[in-house]
């Protein structure tokens, strides 16, 4: 690039960037601006709290010094390995991590969920400026990915899912070196980074972006002759970059493998959990149009509305299909068509769906239980396939073959095609009881004691509760995986509460089971929800009822300062 456009092309840059980030506040920190009442954050359910807590644990464990990656301040006192667990995302944490003790971890947070769609937009931006040399045939490619149906699924609870910025920027480093605008080098350390940086974000993304990575230059060797030299010497860079990111994540990855498991560590199956081909016209309600006219075909989708993200709409599959057509005789239209059906079949998981039919039996069938592929849900590697439509697109806008008011008319039609559903909830509202928002439990708990909270796991707000305070107390429960630690799942009794937390509705014996096994101090029933916990306990123990929370103290004796502030609750005993 010639010097003197190098300022307006970063000027041009950023304002992409503000473009992208602007849209991104729309439409979810607008409702969370202007939500009344409650803990309100984005996302949906109890997932956004893995990734909240990680935002505040990773930092608060390298202040205090503490191992951030085998905690025992959740699912205490056996504690729990980050590594093989879903969403802690240390990257966004530790990136984060100068916000989060300034604002503190909840408002951090959220900033960073706002973010994600934007800098995966301005990732694929770039890429495709890249391709293109043409900023707004660019933004529109960088558009269609960070707002794309897969982004828009994940913001329902999955951060880690959403933060896909390293995936355009992963092939726009290759596209470079292959255009001799990189040296093995410059190749090798931004690999390295990018891949270093996905590793601690996602393991699933990063693996799967890996064989992204193997499956494109295969393609590129077979469809494209001219450029076989060059990624043929791509491969030893590409192998240095990933020796550099297995050393900059060396600690993660002691953890990962010294702890590796067999078998899958999200009991979701990715038979269910895979593409529909429907989905790739019929949207879901996370879009405007899935809102109102789809019907019931979408819920036909096995793997959901969150993972349903293979929808592109009809305008751009119709411009993929004008610029293919258009570029046929190019080993560029090549790729990009055999890309397209590559991962799509990859995609399709086990079977080949057609509105919620199985028809027939798919590649994935051969590979998907094998270690590192049986953690792989296949509707996932839909981010993929709006990677392939966004250069697309962004190819066909750049294109002259016909008139710029045409192909902007279509671009524009394909956006509105996936704007997302502004009728949907996009946060959910938490209870934290007086308890921990006016900072009573540094007067009722000692710190470090170690408290179950009821509802218990993913069935409450623990995880919001202790990031609150500060990690002032440890919880012998948790939320950071699909399933408890393995050290939970036994005896019975405590594998039945840690699982479900709510199937002890019969006897008391299983949570006192919990109790007396992980050494529990102080079990607290939030009591909006109290059920059926304070009846399981009543006549075993006689709570305080303090702050909008009974505590049940099991071991040890009730600090002064809270003995002097509140009275035993005898309306449980009756």
């Amino acid at each position: 690039m010639d010097a003197r456009l190098a300022p307006l092309s970063r000027r041009r840059s950023a304002a992409a960037f503000l473009l992208y980030g602007t849209a991104a506040a729309a439409f979810l920190g607008l409702e969370l601006a202007f939500h009344r009442g409650g803990r309100t954050y984005l996302g949906i359910g109890a997932d956004p709290q893995i990734g909240l807590w990680a935002f505040g644990w990773w930092p608060h464990a390298i202040l205090h010094g503490q191992n951030p990656i085998v905690t025992h301040a959740i699912w205490a006192p056996d504690g729990v390995d980050l590594a093989w667990t879903a969403g802690t995302v240390p990257a966004l944490a530790l990136a984060f991590a100068p916000l989060t003790l300034l604002v503190g971890a909840f408002a951090s947070f959220q900033v960073a969920y706002v973010l994600m769609p934007a800098l995966a937009a301005w990732a694929a931006f770039l890429l495709c400026r890249h391709l293109t040399r043409a900023f707004w045939p660019a933004f529109a490619g960088g558009w269609l990915f960070g707002f794309s149906s897969y982004v828009l699924g994940q913001l329902q609870g999955h951060v880690f899912l959403t933060a896909v910025f390293a995936l355009p920027l992963l092939a726009l480093a290759v596209l470079r070196f292959l255009d001799g605008e990189l040296g093995p080098r410059g190749l090798a350390l931004r690999c390295g980074v990018l891949v270093a940086v996905q590793l601690a974000i996602s393991t699933e993304v990063a693996f799967t972006a890996t064989l992204a990575l193997a499956v494109a230059l295969v393609l590129g060797l077979v469809l494209a002759p001219a450029r076989r030299r060059r990624i043929v010497a791509a491969a030893p860079a590409l192998l240095g970059a990933y020796v550099l990111a297995a050393a900059i994540d060396a600690p993660l990855l002691w953890y990962w493998v010294s702890d590796f498991r067999r078998g899958r560590v999200n009991p979701a199956s990715p038979d269910t959990f895979a593409l529909d081909a429907l989905n790739l016209v019929v949207p879901t309600p996370v879009t405007a149009l899935g809102h109102w006219w789809v019907g019931s075909v979408d819920a036909r989708f096995t793997a959901g509305h969150a993972e349903s993200g293979a929808y592109l709409g009809l305008p751009l599959l119709a411009i993929l299909g004008i610029e293919l057509a258009r570029r046929r005789r190019t080993a560029a239209a090549r790729f990009l068509l055999a890309a397209f059906l590559v991962t799509a079949a990859a995609a399709s998981g086990t079977w080949l769906r057609v509105d919620g039919h199985r028809l027939v039996t798919m590649p994935w069938e051969h590979v998907g239980y094998l270690p590192l592929f049986d953690d792989v849900l296949p509707a996932r590697l839909s981010v993929y396939l709006a990677l392939v439509a966004a250069v697309g697109a962004a190819g066909f806008a750049a294109s002259a073959s016909s008139p710029r008011a045409a192909r902007a008319g279509l671009v524009a039609l394909a956006a509105v095609a996936i704007a997302p559903n502004p009728t949907l909830r996009w946060t959910t509202v938490a209870h934290e009881p007086a308890f921990i928002a006016d900072g009573l439990y540094q007067r009722c708990l000692r710190r470090g004691e170690d408290v179950a909270v009821f509802p218990f796991s993913r069935h409450g707000d623990s995880m919001l509760w202790q990031v609150d305070a500060g990690f002032w107390f440890r919880q012998s429960g948790g939320y950071v995986a699909p399933l408890p630690p393995p050290s939970f799942t036994t005896p019975p009794g405590v594998a039945d509460v840690s699982s479900f937390g709510l199937r002890s509705e019969a006897e008391p014996g299983p949570l006192l089971e919990l109790v007396r096994l992980k050494h529990v101090d102080v079990v607290l029933v939030d009591s909006a929800r109290s059920e059926p916990w304070r009846s399981l306990l009543r006549g075993v123990r006689t709570p305080r009822a303090v702050g909008g929370v009974l505590l049940y103290r099991f071991r040890g004796t009730t600090p002064a300062a809270c003995a002097a502030a509140t009275v035993p609750s005898v309306d449980v005993e009756r």
